[in-house]
């Protein structure tokens, strides 16, 4: 057994199921219906009519049925749009409409509006930070009576991510991807300045000790970053990941006292507005460097502008496509000197949902089965991938797409993107792939992060950053405002649920 394949029985923590077991498991009972039909031998053939029997007249032709719509926001994209055509193949009595979840971090508008209107789509996409919120405010169906009648596992699945899912003792989705945060260095970047190119920084002190000889200037004009706590700037909640490293925790262990006021936070907020007024000459400079690269398909750190980031796992397939960046990585997030060598991150990703009004239940646990399954893993490595490259040669960008995705959290998916696509993949990838696996064995799960109030945790996270970052406040002042108003929601949460 190699290494990769040890770290990935730690993250599902059970023994992988056989092939006749897993075909139990994908097949609805309907599906199930058919493939037994269809592979039952065929009735004998009809006796000739003798000549004094008369010859019966066909029977009119049944009308076909017209295809079921079965509305799904998801992403819209290349490796989406290629699957679920080769789904619809598969499945002609169900015509899939495609429409974009729209804004999935704080409090996923669209789709609570839609639901609550009971004019929400039959399947949807949801980020499971906010899952227990919105599963406790039954926007979603529960599936424990399908998972049983379709003898579906869950010691399947993920430990972590099913937990996230689970409301009350009832599950109320099923887990598609995971992905943890990623400490990310260029390698050549690090040998210009005399670094150890294998090496990268494991405490916040060894990151200042090099950002700034990672830094490039003309005059007083940055031309590369060592590293800047603000980038990727649409991830507002990089805060978290910091405010972890310091060993914070977000709620008590009874999810009911918000703690993003506490001295962890205030060290973590304060040591990132630090770094980008001393190695990144102020908060103005390093927006207005990230402001140029806007609605770019490339971002800094692929054009070799930055030289340190801490970004997600997602990045290791998105970061394969530029055969001429040299990088490495880790799943063990660098921390304060006083923690050195403790492995800290938190894990969060995407779910698969059904909606409590729909009318056409079977028909959107079909497809939630199928993209759970090695089905979709391969359809998204082919005919995606197809679809991916010829975008990519449409805008004329650098390299060539691979299939390198978030891993599945399925064990069944998993285990055939791992024999069929990252034992394809450069031996750069697969590393990191491995350290990315290892990292799921240790992260906290973000179901545990938000509890009740997850869309307005997320929103304080967010303020909070933007506040001290920009000198609005005090780091102190930015948490306490932001943890206030969180409070509020959550206490508002838990006497609405009793």
């Amino acid at each position: 057994m190699s290494a990769q394949e040890t770290l990935h029985r730690r993250a599902f923590d059970s023994q992988p199921i056989n092939r006749r077991q897993f075909l139990k498991a994908v097949a609805g009972s309907t599906g199930l219906a058919l493939a037994m039909a269809a592979c039952a031998p065929a009735p004998p053939a009809a006796q000739q009519p003798s000549k004094t029997e008369p010859t019966a007249a066909p029977k009119p032709q049944a009308p076909a049925k017209e295809p079921v719509s079965l509305k799904v926001w998801w992403r819209i994209n290349p490796t989406v749009e290629g699957s679920l055509s080769v789904f619809q193949k598969e499945n002609p009595d169900i015509k899939i409409e495609l429409g974009d979840l729209g804004e999935a971090v704080y409090g996923t508008p669209k789709y609570v509006t839609a639901v609550a209107a009971g004019k929400g789509p039959d399947v949807a996409y949801q980020n499971r930070h906010t899952f227990g919120q919105f599963a406790s405010r039954k926007l979603y169906r529960p599936i424990e009576d399908l998972m049983k009648r379709d003898n579906i596992k869950k010691e399947d699945f993920m430990a972590g991510p099913i937990q996230d899912l689970t409301w009350q003792g009832t599950l109320y989705g099923l887990p598609h991807t995971a992905g943890t945060r990623y400490w990310f260095w260029n390698r050549k970047h690090f040998q210009e300045a005399g670094l150890d190119p294998d090496k990268g920084p494991e405490t916040w002190d060894e990151i200042e000790a090099v950002a700034s000889k990672l830094n490039k200037k003309t005059g007083d004009r940055f031309d590369r970053y060592g590293f800047l706590p603000n980038f990727p700037p649409g991830l507002a909640d990089q805060l978290l990941i910091y405010a972890m490293e310091a060993g914070g925790s977000s709620l008590d262990a009874d999810g009911r006292k918000v703690l993003i006021d506490t001295d962890p936070w205030v060290e973590a907020l304060t040591w990132c507005v630090g770094v980008i007024d001393r190695h990144a000459g102020g908060y103005a400079s390093a927006a207005s460097f990230m402001e140029g690269f806007s609605g770019q398909p490339v971002d800094p750190f692929a054009q070799n502008k930055v030289a340190m980031c801490s970004y997600g796992n997602w990045m290791i397939g998105t970061y394969a496509r530029f055969p001429d960046l040299d990088y490495d990585g880790t799943g063990a997030m660098p921390v304060p000197a006083r923690f050195k060598g403790k492995k800290i991150n938190w894990s969060c990703g995407w779910t698969f949902v059904i909606d409590p009004n729909t009318k056409l239940v079977e028909e959107g646990w079909k497809l939630i089965k199928w993209l759970e399954g090695p089905e979709y893993v391969k359809a998204a490595g082919t005919v995606g991938l197809e679809l991916e490259t010829k975008e990519w040669e449409r805008q004329k960008l650098p390299g060539k797409p691979v299939f390198a995705p978030t891993p599945p959290v399925y064990r069944p998916a998993m285990e055939v993107m791992e024999k069929e696509y990252y034992s394809q993949l450069p031996d750069r990838q697969k590393k990191m792939m491995a350290r990315y696996l290892e990292s799921e064995t240790f992260a906290v799960g973000c179901g545990k992060i938000a509890g009740l109030a997850a869309a307005e945790m997320w929103t304080g996270f967010k303020n909070a950053w933007e506040a001290a970052l920009t000198k609005k406040s005090a780091p102190k002042e930015a948490l306490v405002a932001a943890k206030n108003d969180v409070q509020t929601a959550l206490d508002a949460a838990w006497k609405e649920r009793g």
